[in-house]
């Protein structure tokens, strides 16, 4: 499974980014997942995604399909991954709560153009694959 974090779904997505070697790799990334069916995102990535979509002025109706799209490949969070989230952020950044629950669905890398995720690699044994 591959676990994409939500910059890499809105340079895939989104018409108004700021790069357009990244929505490149973006788009190769999200079509590579699809067709191996290795797509995964959490509940977390769909919020987030609507959140940045409406505020770099995405249509509605774009976000509205988007998201029900993106939905047929999330799936929620548990306690587990709560706890997990619980037990490192006093040492981190939110963004645990992505890395958690890419360890609970054991996804074999984690994409993201984040570079604030290299310090979150000495939590866990996911690959963090940085863009």
């Amino acid at each position: 499974m591959i676990y994409l974090d939500t910059n890499v779904l809105v340079y895939a997505f989104l018409k108004n980014v700021d790069d357009e070697k990244q929505k490149d790799i973006a788009i190769s990334i999200l079509q590579t997942a699809l067709e191996n069916d290795e797509l995964l995102i959490s509940e977390i990535t769909l919020y987030e995604f609507a959140f940045v979509s409406k505020k770099l002025g995405e249509e509605v109706e774009n976000i509205d399909k988007y998201l029900d799209f993106l939905s047929k490949f999330s799936r929620n969070s548990n306690q587990y991954i709560q706890q997990r989230s619980l037990e490192i952020i006093s040492k981190s950044s939110f963004d645990i709560a992505h890395l958690s629950f890419a360890e609970y669905y054991d996804v074999d890398r984690f994409v993201t153009f984040d570079k604030g995720f290299k310090k979150l690699q000495k939590f866990s044994k996911i690959q963090i694959e940085i863009l």
